[in-house]
């Protein structure tokens, strides 16, 4: 009874975990095989490195000769001795494989040393792929954690000499060269008997499923790290980074944090430790196939000696043969697990490259529509006037059941002032991301002057906004460039500085001995400055103005400043950027007065729309908050009056 129980709770145990494979299995996920990765990875090395055809080559040849010509040169140094040759034969023998050897192993150091950096050359390129995808992938992607782990997978496969791309291209190498030492090896060695080769070539099979069942273990263990790995990295940076070194501090966090930390290294070491016990179990099963063979092989050659009368000569050829055959048999088979192990690594490469990205997927579209019909879609770069209008439009994350907007229908006119406000959670920033272009909607379109958004070129589209958002990204450049966002040969430093000044940042530049120049963040410079986080807010402020954008927006970027100064730079702000069309976005309502329009959120829904007077007037939401806050602001303003 008790023996059926755990049965029982085994099988439920197995059935939950297949489950839950099946569950987390992404459908983007793409299984290639090795010949498939094989021809990949080669058209894109040889069309990074062309030199390395010709390397390889060489490195191949002078290998099998490496490895056979010691043989060789026993085998006939022994014949000489057995013949009774003279001294002078025995050394002309000795000088001319010396010399052959010498020319054989200069070609193979020199190819060796133009191989090795022509592959890691040619992996780096194979990264910057990578690093290309995250910057030009669609945006909701990047928020998306099983995306994140599968980018996580692609960065192991470009991460090392012996990884994926790279380990691919050096196991294919070694197998050309590994398949010449063979086959020269069965050719001697069938000499002396076919059934020597046979025996050898099926312990050779054994040794290679034994390697392949270790390495699909492994490979295995690697991806149920993947998302572990991200997450001790974001707990090394967390600890580390100067911006949590406060709360850290006064909030007692340390104990709890590492705490945290040594809970994700458990759940690694002890993978590691299983990996490590494979490993060793697989490593003894190879030994014990490997001592077979060998006292099969010698016991069999020395039979033939005392029995057949089997040369000297012949006897170390074959011996030397032999020997190089184990060796080399086993590479083999090893290489091929390795070959197999590295393919399984470029499909998680290839995986991520091939998930979809908008600017890609444009030409098909235009074939779908006007373009199909020889009519020529409007290009962005010659309209003056942006008009927007959601049509029904509807959005849900990818991994989520709930709708983040729901039948949004709305118009921005170009030159309109549109105010967002809604509490947080409302979908207010979802809102913005689409009318940005970083998210497509779910259900409905997006139109930009009567045609659908998804139709341009995101790049081109991305051009028509300056965005301002709440969480103020600064870079460890220097102070002009993180507003002009372009490096220093096109950077506006003039132009950089007026904008700064414009949007309060006057004293905090004329107190830094470099200006404008000086670094911002100490990551790279040591001199580099931290700002405070208005300080970031109103430089984020500059940067939406260097652009020069025709649609500016602002995502609750003056969050850290108090309410009567967020409503002061709100109106400046607003002179500053003339014509152009803005929309304000916040949970406090100091953008609504100068607005044309006002839309307010809740729960993902539009629920009411028109001019501040109306909505006033309606006495709905919209002026329960306006009251709540005006009512602050009075008080405020009576603080400051005091002071």
């Amino acid at each position: 009874m008790e023996k059926k129980k755990k049965e029982s709770e085994k099988r439920l145990k197995r059935n939950r975990a297949q489950k839950e494979t099946q569950e987390n299995k992404d459908p983007n996920q793409k299984e290639y095989s090795v010949p498939a990765n094989m021809a990949y990875i080669m058209k894109g090395t040889f069309g990074f490195q062309k030199p390395l055809i010709g390397f390889m080559l060489f490195d191949v040849i002078t290998s099998v000769a490496g490895a056979y010509l010691p043989t060789f040169a026993l085998s006939a140094v022994m014949a000489c001795v057995t013949d009774g040759a003279g001294t002078e034969a025995l050394l002309r023998i000795v000088l001319v494989f010396f010399v052959v050897w010498v020319i054989s192993d200069g070609i193979r150091t020199f190819c060796n040393a133009n191989v090795w950096w022509r592959l890691i050359d040619a992996r780096i390129q194979f990264m910057m792929l990578r690093i290309r995808k995250v910057l030009y992938m669609d945006y909701e992607y990047i928020e998306s954690a099983k995306v994140m782990e599968v980018c996580q997978k692609a960065m192991r496969a470009t991460g090392g000499n012996t990884n994926g791309v790279e380990g691919m291209m050096r196991a294919f190498l070694k197998m050309l060269g590994m398949l010449a030492s063979s086959m020269t090896a069965i050719l001697i060695v069938s000499r002396l008997s076919p059934w020597i080769v046979v025996m050898l070539l099926g312990l050779g099979v054994l040794i290679y499923f034994n390697m392949d069942y270790a390495k699909k273990r492994d490979k295995k263990t690697w991806d149920e790290l993947a998302p572990y790995w991200r997450k001790t990295w974001y707990m090394q940076q967390t600890m580390t980074n100067f911006v949590f070194g406060k709360d850290i501090r006064l909030f007692s966090m340390k104990r709890w944090l590492l705490g945290k930390y040594a809970g994700l290294h458990r759940f690694v070491h002890k993978r590691m430790i299983e990996s490590k016990n494979r490993w060793f179990t697989c490593a003894v099963r190879n030994s014990l196939l490997i001592l077979v063979q060998e006292a099969a092989v010698y016991a069999y050659l020395i039979w033939r000696v005392l029995k057949t009368g089997l040369p000297l000569a012949d006897f170390m050829l074959y011996f030397g043969a032999v020997t190089t055959f184990f060796g080399v048999m086993f590479d083999v088979f090893n290489n091929l697990t390795d070959l197999k192990m590295s393919s399984r690594e470029v499909n998680d490469f290839r995986t991520f490259l091939d998930y979809p990205e908008r600017g890609k997927q444009e030409d098909s579209r235009k074939q779908e529509g006007p373009a199909a019909k020889g009519e020529t879609l409007p290009r962005l770069s010659g309209q003056k006037r942006y008009e927007f209008i959601f049509e029904n439009v509807s959005f849900r994350y990818p991994e989520s059941e709930r709708y983040a907007l729901k039948n949004l229908n709305l118009t921005l006119t170009p030159g309109e002032r549109l105010a967002v406000v809604g509490l947080n959670g409302a979908g207010k920033s979802t809102f913005i991301k689409l009318l940005c272009g970083l998210y497509m909607p779910t259900e409905g379109r997006i139109l930009l002057n009567g045609t659908d958004i998804r139709l341009f070129d995101k790049r081109e589209y991305y051009e028509l906004f300056a965005p301002v958002f709440q969480n103020v990204e600064l870079f460890a450049f220097p102070m002009d460039e993180n507003v002009s966002m372009r490096v220093a040969q096109e950077t506006d430093t003039v132009l950089a500085e007026q904008y700064l000044r414009e949007a309060g940042l006057g004293e905090k530049i004329d107190s830094l001995p470099k200006g404008v120049k000086t670094d911002l963040l100490k990551i790279i410079s040591e001199d580099g400055v931290e700002l405070s986080g208005g300080e970031s807010q109103k430089l984020a402020l500059a940067r939406a103005l260097y652009k020069n954008a025709p649609i500016v927006v602002l995502d609750e970027p003056t969050s850290a400043l108090d309410a009567l100064a967020e409503y002061r730079m709100y109106q400046n702000f607003d002179r500053m950027i003339g014509g152009k069309t803005a929309v304000y976005i916040s949970h406090r309502l100091s953008s609504t007065r100068f607005c044309d329009h006002v839309a307010m959120f809740a729960d993902g829904e539009l629920k009411e729309y028109g001019t501040h007077e109306s909505l006033l007037a309606a006495g709905g939401a919209y002026r329960e908050m306006f009251d709540v806050q005006s009512q602050y602001y009075r008080e405020e303003g009576a603080d400051c009056e005091q002071n």
